[in-house]
């Protein structure tokens, strides 16, 4: 089961929303719809299903869950001023939206990684650098919102894909107040954090208060210099670097899989190489277990 529409062209879909079969529709083509920072429903291509990643290398690849393997799709070539990509999240057009560490967006077409700049610009509500992930308005739907966690602790904001204006939702609450995480959500209108603490928790949070749910802390996992997560597949894939050294090939990132409902934490595979400093999955991804 996926968070993908099975309507007919022309079929319409919270709120009346067009509903497209078939490839890629590019946002300039999809039309607007909804508020509260939707982005527009679209049908789901194959590609959209999967977790993409970037490295510290700037190598964009798919990542297949089944076998923890990685794809590569091709190099960044976004930035010219030695900036490194930091965070990432995908939409259900197949966009990645990818922040750099000079604080400028881009756009990547996680069919080929070709880029093109956005107009976003940084510091609206103090935000300068945050994880982001894309959550669907409902269980289900197929309208989505993108969502901020400031880096520095401030908490959850919005951000519209429309017009980029940044809106601040609230501080995290509880013990997890004023920490740092990631952000990945599901096609079932979920969003959970990944959170740099020691060792490293997970949880669901309040996308309407930023509210932390069911916090669970991870032994043996911790974020070191690098680290991404994404939903897929009823789990939570985590991408941690603790060693943070060189050479690559000797190090990179280890995967841990996360199973919200049995709160059992497994290691997938260490060292795979390269450090992934972004993950980013579409709402088009299955949010069930497989049977």
């Amino acid at each position: 089961m996926s968070g993908c529409s099975s309507k007919t062209p022309g079929a319409e879909d919270d709120g009346g929303a067009p509903v497209t079969e078939g490839g890629l529709l590019p946002p300039s083509e999809a039309g607007i719809i909804g508020d509260g920072g939707s982005t527009p429903a679209t049908a789901c291509a194959e590609e959209t299903r999967l977790i993409h990643v970037v490295t510290e290398e700037r190598g964009f690849y798919r990542f297949n869950a089944a076998t923890a393997t990685l794809d590569l799709i091709g190099f960044l070539q976004c930035e010219k001023s030695g900036a490194m990509p930091t965070s990432m999240a995908i939409d259900r057009n197949g966009v990645a939206w990818v922040l750099y560490s000079d604080e400028t967006m881009w756009n990547v077409d996680i069919r080929d990684a070709s880029c093109k700049p956005t107009n976003y610009v940084s510091g609206q509500a103090s935000f300068a650098k945050f994880g982001m992930g894309f959550s669907t308005n409902s269980n289900g739907g197929t309208t989505e919102s993108l969502y901020l966690s400031d880096h520095f602790g401030k908490g959850l904001a919005s951000l519209d894909p429309r017009n980029l204006v940044l809106k601040f939702i609230g501080p995290y609450t509880g013990d997890l107040r004023g920490a740092t995480s990631e952000l990945t959500g599901s096609g079932d209108g979920k969003l959970y954090g990944f959170f740099v603490t020691s060792p490293a928790q997970v949880a669901e949070i309040s996308k309407g208060t930023g509210e932390i749910l069911n916090p669970k802390e991870l032994p043996g996992v911790y974020a070191g210099s690098a680290w991404a997560f994404a939903f897929y597949g009823a789990k939570l894939f985590i991408f941690t670097n603790a060693s943070g050294t060189l050479p690559r090939a000797e190090g990179g990132s280890d995967i841990t899989s996360y199973d919200p409902k049995t709160g059992v934490a497994t290691k997938v595979k260490e060292r795979i190489g390269v450090k992934v400093v972004g993950a980013g999955v579409s709402t088009c991804a299955p949010y069930a277990a497989p049977k």
